[in-house]
């Protein structure tokens, strides 16, 4: 079998559909199949709307069996215009068009110069789930969606996103099946008209013995760290709760608590912008530390050097972190958002606060750096649950055999 897998960035990038759409490459070539990711030459996420940021070379790369194939980001002038323009006079779009989808233009004249691809896996954008729709319908090839979608939390929803505007929802109706990253996330496509029997609860996943490889000591000492760690890594937004955590952390801080916050991952505008203009002072008796984008080596060092994780985000869909904290035994605390409340049974193997709530925030670190035993026996449990259901061979498992379903159904 054929497979094309499309995402809006690729390996080497580090990031959660990044790294999910990678796991089911691989295990695509394991199973004798002919893995090919096609994605953009965009490493930062500024580079799809603008010339700032970092790119890679559009070319062909290859990394374990699978081959990646970059498309170059187009840059036209007056962008804006061109994007409202677009909007209004091309089908689907109202969604392919909206900030931050980048034009790319390559990509459906390279998909026609090739041998038929068995199989699509659409992840993430609308502009790639619509070039995996387009090839499927004209191609008869099985088309799995994987949208990621998430609204925050599921009875107080962030402001509606544009992707559902155009023809996304006809997109995932018309999928051979479609995967949801959580229960929250079947309920949303549902609501869409996708038939339940065609939603596909999967998740995420990790690889545990990544986390055997780390080194505790070298995170600490990249950093400078000394005493306890909250470890709180991501992309920085106010949306996936960047501000909240700062003020939780603030509040301890003034109560005479040492340890350090470590932001650990980009910071995008909006949270250079609140951190540029937070009161100039110092922080005694703990401190706020930022890393910027951290490799694969230093991500797994700092979970190991952390006393505990959160994830106060009401924009991560699943929170791939959360699992890798476990596997590395620490306790969590993440957020009434996305797939959290599958994973985390609050008070049980982790805690769950509500997004912007910094004095709940603030409580359960204080609890979980107050109680070590409580942190020891929450990162166990969560542990457990990682390496019995959350491991990436178990995840790619259920996806490839609901795939031998479609196939032997002769689905299209």
């Amino acid at each position: 079998m054929r497979i094309l897998h499309l995402v809006h960035r690729a390996w080497p990038y580090h990031g959660g559909a990044e790294r999910y759409v990678l796991e089911h490459a691989l295990a695509g070539v394991r199973r004798g199949h002919e893995s090919v990711i096609c994605t953009t030459d965009a490493w930062d996420m500024s580079w799809f709307v603008s010339r700032k940021g970092r790119s890679l070379p559009a070319t062909e790369d290859h990394h374990d069996g699978v081959t990646i194939r970059r498309f170059p980001v187009i840059h036209p002038p007056l962008q804006g215009i061109l994007r409202g323009s677009l909007r209004r006079l091309l089908p689907c779009g109202p969604d392919r068009f909206y900030y931050p989808n980048p034009f790319m233009t390559g990509l459906g004249r390279w998909l026609e110069r090739q041998p038929p691809f068995d199989l699509v896996h659409a992840n993430a954008m609308p502009f790639m789930l619509y070039e995996g729709w387009r090839y499927a319908r004209r191609h008869g090839a099985i088309l799995a969606t994987v949208p990621h979608a998430n609204y925050g939390e599921r009875f107080r929803s962030a402001d509606a996103l544009r992707y559902f505007d155009g023809c996304q929802p006809g997109i995932l109706r018309d999928s051979s099946f479609t995967v949801a990253q959580s229960r929250f996330e079947r309920e949303l496509l549902e609501g869409l008209g996708v038939p339940r029997e065609r939603i596909l609860v999967l998740g995420s996943g990790i690889d545990p013995s990544e986390l055997e490889r780390a080194d505790p000591a070298a995170g600490r000492a990249r950093l400078g760290l000394t005493g306890p760690v909250v470890l709180f890594m991501t992309a920085h937004s106010l949306d996936r709760g960047t501000s909240h955590a700062v003020d939780a952390c603030r509040l301890l801080f003034a109560r005479g608590h040492r340890f350090t916050l470590v932001l650990a991952g980009p910071l995008l505008p909006d949270a250079e912008r609140f951190l540029d203009v937070a009161p100039e002072r110092e922080d005694p008796p703990g401190s706020i530390v930022t890393t910027g984008l951290v490799g694969m080596e230093e991500r797994v060092d700092l979970l190991a050097a952390a006393d505990l994780v959160i994830l106060p985000s009401r924009l991560d869909c699943f929170g791939i972190v959360l699992l890798e904290a476990w596997a590395a035994g620490r306790p969590v605390i993440g957020c009434w958002s996305g797939a959290m409340p599958d994973l985390v049974e609050d008070g049980v193997n982790g805690y769950l606060v509500s997004w912007g709530d910094a004095p709940a925030l603030a409580d359960r670190i204080e609890r979980l750096l107050g109680d070590r035993a409580l942190g020891a026996d929450m990162g166990g449990r969560g542990r457990a649950h990682v390496l019995s259901e959350r491991t990436w061979a178990q995840v790619t498992d259920r996806f490839y055999r609901r795939v031998a379903v479609c196939a032997a159904a002769g689905e299209k």
